[in-house]
């Protein structure tokens, strides 16, 4: 698959997200992400899924948490490449 393609798909996606009100996914996007890091995310998000608390505010929770830092991480990766990451994604990192 080409980059444009690629963005354009993900742009897609995006929009699609958008459009429908749901959330962008960091758990589904792997770009530029190791395995070890990915690996590692996924059992410390199922640990904190499992032990965490049910009712805590944003910013305390630490699923919360993990998947910012995630995110943040994928923006570095989109960067990166040199491709444009989703809409949804920079929305997410920048709070907006």
């Amino acid at each position: 698959m080409t980059v444009r393609a690629r963005r354009h798909r993900d742009e897609d996606t995006s929009r699609a997200s958008i459009m429908s009100g749901k959330a962008y996914s960091v758990t589904s996007d792997s770009t530029g992400l190791g395995l070890g890091f990915r690996l590692r995310w996924r059992l410390a998000y199922m640990v904190t899924f499992v032990t965490g608390s049910a009712s805590r505010q944003g910013t305390l929770d630490p699923s919360a948490q993990l998947r910012l830092d995630r995110a943040r991480r994928l923006l570095a990766g989109y960067e990166a490449q040199g491709t444009e990451p989703p809409v949804a994604l920079t929305r997410l990192v920048r709070g907006t």
